[in-house]
């Protein structure tokens, strides 16, 4: 038996996928197949789509007294809809040292996992999870699903999860490979404290789907000591802790190297059109919603 995971709320956000969906299994996304939906698609002969319940009288009549050549025989027209159709709402989620080392990290990713599945959820569609640190992790793998639990249950494999083994997030290429839908939103989740070379081929892997890259600045990455002077920092991945003289040169140094390899990466996302979601803590609902309702403008 699923049991809820103490102190998170359930809480969604509202999305709709940019562009039609072919598919036959009834959803809430704009899709290209016929059938009962409530787009409007045009009409077609009676004896090619018997469905008497759409038969437009007035279409037939119209059409009949056009076209001149079909006195001698009755055309009756019916209209035809486009389906909406479902999708799966994939989480990818980076399981390494630098991302989880912090036990608030991980519970901030845990509430991710169940906010992405319960709106998912909510709204028809399927919810899938797979995450990598320098492996693929299995241990937090969801194939597709609907069922009502599993936004607990997604919450929950991320608080139980083993710590990484080993520094690094080698296994996201790995992961990506696991996403076996036709029409998926994934949800790239990791602080990419990473090679953008590795997220290059990643995002080469996942060209044809709608990437979320969700960039996680926690604060014990992204900060650097403001004086001068002895200080200790401590590395992301390993969680080992170095004293440094912080010199002006070497916090510059350190800034400018942040710099570079965060420009990088936007070029990184720019090229394969991905709109990087910039988030710093907990990653609210609003912030969601306004990601999604900008997609939709653009």
């Amino acid at each position: 038996m699923v049991t809820k995971p103490s102190n998170l709320p359930m809480q969604e956000f509202f999305y709709r996928f940019p562009d039609k969906v072919f598919g036959h299994i009834p959803g809430a996304h704009s899709g290209s197949a016929m059938g009962s939906g409530d787009r409007f698609a045009g009409f077609a002969d009676l004896f090619d789509y018997p469905d008497p319940r759409r038969l437009d009288l007035r279409a037939s009549i119209r059409s009949q007294a056009i076209d001149s050549t079909q006195h001698d025989q009755h055309r009756w027209l019916v209209r035809r809809y486009q389906q909406r159709s479902s999708i799966t709402l994939w989480l990818l989620a980076d399981m390494s040292q630098s991302m989880v080392l912090a036990t608030a990290n991980k519970k901030r990713l845990a509430e991710l996992a169940q906010m992405i599945a319960y709106s998912a959820i909510g709204l028809g569609d399927q919810f899938a999870m797979t995450g990598f640190d320098h492996v693929w992790r299995q241990d937090v793998s969801i194939m597709p699903t609907r069922q009502r639990s599993m936004p607990a249950f997604a919450a929950d494999k991320i608080l139980r999860s083993n710590q990484a083994l080993k520094p690094g997030a080698e296994g996201m290429l790995n992961a990506a490979g696991v996403i076996n839908s036709k029409r998926a939103l994934v949800f790239l989740v990791s602080d990419f404290c990473c090679d953008v070379s590795l997220v290059e081929r990643t995002l080469r892997k996942l060209a044809h789907f709608t990437v979320i890259p969700i960039v996680w600045q926690h604060d014990d990455v992204d900060l650097f000591p403001s004086h001068a002077g002895w200080t200790e920092t401590r590395d992301a991945e390993t969680g080992q802790r170095h004293s440094v003289w912080m010199r002006p040169s070497l916090r510059k140094r350190w800034l400018n190297q942040r710099m570079s390899h965060f420009a990088k990466l936007d070029a990184c996302f720019r090229r394969y059109q991905f709109k990087p979601l910039y988030v710093r803590d907990t990653v609210s609902p609003q912030q969601l919603t306004a990601y999604f309702f900008a997609m939709k403008k653009s």
